[in-house]
């Protein structure tokens, strides 16, 4: 099975507009249905699935992300990239982390205001 970081950046381009625009979408006819249904809590669920996969494929992809963060962090903390290395990639996965947490919350929203 290959790894998500053998995937070019570019080939993810249109796959992130797709996204983006299926959100655009869904935020507002969210906006306007007076109530939610199963199938809006469902196509959330999913958008925010696949707003996960591309998260994890593009923080993954260490080409990517790493290099500038790791240079950048360098210069501020005035050390070498090498020491910085190890920093960056955990501030990387935190993003990544949070960024899953807030997913995970917005679905779990959307079905329980499906309930309620």
């Amino acid at each position: 099975m290959a790894l998500p970081a053998n995937i070019p950046v570019t080939a993810l381009f249109p796959v992130t507009l797709l996204l983006l625009t299926f959100e655009i979408v869904l935020a507002s006819y969210k906006s306007l249905a007076p109530k939610w249904t199963t199938k809006l809590a469902l196509g959330n669920l999913i958008i925010n699935l696949f707003w996960t996969v591309l998260i994890i494929v593009l923080l993954l992809n260490p080409k990517l992300v790493q290099p500038y963060l790791a240079s950048l962090l360098a210069q501020v903390f005035q050390r070498s990239p090498d020491d910085i290395s190890t920093h960056s990639y955990l501030i990387i996965m935190g993003i990544g982390l949070a960024s899953i947490i807030s997913v995970t919350i917005d679905a779990f929203t959307g079905f329980k205001k499906l309930k309620g």
